[in-house]
Formats: structure tokens, sequence, C-alpha cells
């Protein structure tokens, strides 16, 4: 039988910080959304594992990415989500930044500054139909790294649907809790009665991928989910929907809180009932989802339990990533 990875993984900040430089400084992390990054000046900021990164439009409308940290002394360069700003203006001393993070003044510093070598530190940037991705330290391009998963995304009609809004929920449990409660249905009876309803949870299956898992099952009449959701490892998941999808990031924050961000996007926006019917039902198995991850988390944290055994019929998907996390930990 598979074991799972021992309670303390999940629970002591000496393995959140391993995590952080072995996958989340070398994975690529969904940043933004061309939608939101159409114009020179257009940014959007994204804030993970204790990076924060900066990606502006440039003049060509070509994409940059930088760490959102002023070379002076380590003020946010911008403190909002996304915007639109014609130069960046550190809001602690005055420092100023050109889209293509040069330093274009020190204000009032007293000497000459090279600003080439004051400049922000960039970051790698790639996109995918529409999505934008960051890398703090890539050993491989997005297209190579991502290509079994985009292409099991193929078929999906992204380029129809239309950006509506983002909500954020924060759930007091490890990332990787809730990572391994996404990666199986075997929980779906006893946790969401309303997502049971909707689909056949006994044909509910994981199909493994390279560092991917797709899920399906089969949906009864009326149903609002599609019966499919993608996952790409370590914290990136893709939620269908006959009319739409939500796409779900798992933002670690610490050893014990997760964040955990939902961009709704839909064929119609007008429609107004029907899609706040699809994000009532998505809040509310995220809902479920958080009681239950909060609750394991307390128990892991308790020092009763070490490590447990993992279902060959209904949770290869959890086998799979906790077999990842050892191979980026190199464990």
């Amino acid at each position: 039988m598979t074991s799972t990875l021992p309670a303390r993984v999940y629970v002591e900040p000496e393995f959140f910080a391993r995590e952080r430089e072995a996958i989340f400084a070398k994975e690529w992390q969904l940043a933004g959304y061309r939608a939101q990054l159409r114009d020179p000046g257009d940014y959007a900021v994204h804030d993970f594992a204790g990076w924060s990164v900066l990606v502006a439009v440039q003049d060509d409308r070509s994409l940059r990415a930088f760490h959102n940290v002023c070379r002076h002394r380590a003020g946010p360069v911008v403190d909002d989500d996304a915007g639109h700003r014609a130069i960046f203006v550190c809001g602690y001393h005055g420092w100023a930044y050109e889209l293509d993070g040069t330093l274009r003044s020190a204000r009032d510093f007293g000497e000459t500054i090279d600003p080439q070598a004051c400049g922000l530190v960039e970051v790698a940037v790639a996109e995918w139909r529409g999505l934008v991705f960051v890398n703090l330290s890539p050993t491989a391009p997005l297209a190579v790294e991502h290509h079994a998963f985009f292409h099991a995304f193929a078929e999906q009609p992204l380029e129809t649907f239309t950006y509506s809004h983002r909500l954020v929920h924060d759930i007091a449990a490890n990332w990787k809790v809730y990572c391994d409660n996404y990666g199986e249905g075997y929980h779906v009876p006893l946790v969401h009665p309303e997502l049971n309803r909707e689909i056949i949870a006994k044909e509910y299956r994981v199909t493994v991928g390279d560092h991917f898992c797709e899920h399906s099952a089969p949906t009864r009449s009326g149903a609002i989910n599609a019966g499919r959701w993608l996952w790409r490892y370590p914290n990136l998941a893709l939620n269908i929907y006959p009319e739409g999808m939500n796409i779900e990031r798992i933002i670690p924050v610490d050893a014990g809180r997760t964040r955990v961000s939902y961009d709704f996007f839909f064929r119609d926006v007008d429609a107004r009932a029907a899609n706040d019917e699809v994000v009532r039902i998505a809040c509310t198995i995220l809902d479920e989802d958080r009681v239950i991850c909060e609750r394991v988390q307390h128990n892991l944290a308790a020092g009763v339990y070490d490590t447990g055994v993992l279902s060959p019929r209904h949770e290869n998907g959890v086998a799979a990533f906790q077999q990842w996390v050892r191979e980026s930990l190199g464990a």
C-alpha cells in the first residue's frame, strides 16, 4: 500500500521553507490574464509563497515581469493587485522605474546612481491562450513544462469566454492539505451533498498525466458542473462548466495558511442568474472543503497521526501529487 506524506511535512515551518525554494521558485505560476494586460502600462501583481511579482505591459505590448521590490530599501513598487501606470513609483521613498524595470530616478538621493545597476530584478514570463505565467528560476519553457496539461485542455473554448470577477478565500491549512483534498473524489458523498446530487460519485475517476491530473465524473440531468476538472502541479486547477470555467489558484501563505483564488470566466457574462448559480455552488463546495481541511490540519498538528495509507482505487491522484512533492524536495 502507498503511504501518505508524514504529518510533520504539513505543519513544520522548515518544510515550507524547503518547498518555497524547491517547488514555488521553480514551477510556472499563473500570475494574471491578458484580458487585464492589454495596453502599455497595464500591470498585475501576483503574491505567492512570500514573493510578490509584478507583470507589466511594455510599449510594444509585450510582457515583462519583475520582483515587486524596490532596489532602494525593499519597499513595494506597487501596492495593489492590478492597474495602469506610466511609470512605477515606490510609495516608500519615491524611487521611480520605467515599464521595463530600469531605474528612472532616485528622488533627492544626493549622488548619481547607475540606472542599469539598480533596475528591478527581472522574472521569466510567458503566455498561453491569454493566461500569463511567471517563473522565478525556470528549468524549461512554459510550453515544454506544461505541454501535456495544455494538450488536455486544448478543446476547451477558452477564447470565447469573458473574464467576470475574482473571489479570494483564506483557509487555515497547509497548501498540501488542500491539494490532497482536491486530488480525489473519495470524499464527495460525505463532504459535498449538493455536488453528490449532480454527479455519479461511484464513477468518479482521476487520470494521472505528466504532473497533472484530469478528474471526471458522469453528471446527472440539470447539473451545473460539467463533471470535468483539470489540476496541474503544484497549485493550479481549471474547473469546467458547460458555459464557462473557474480558474483556481492554491496559493501558499505559510506552513499553516493557504489562500484560494477563484477567477470566473463565462461565455455570456450577462446571463446573470445562471452565472450566479455557478458561483454559488463553487463557493459552497469550497466552504465545505475549507471546513474539512482545517480540521485535518488541526489533527495533523496534534501529534497523534503520523502517516496513513492511500486507496489505489480512489486516491491515485493524491499519491501522484505526494510523489511529485517528494521528488521536488529530493526526499
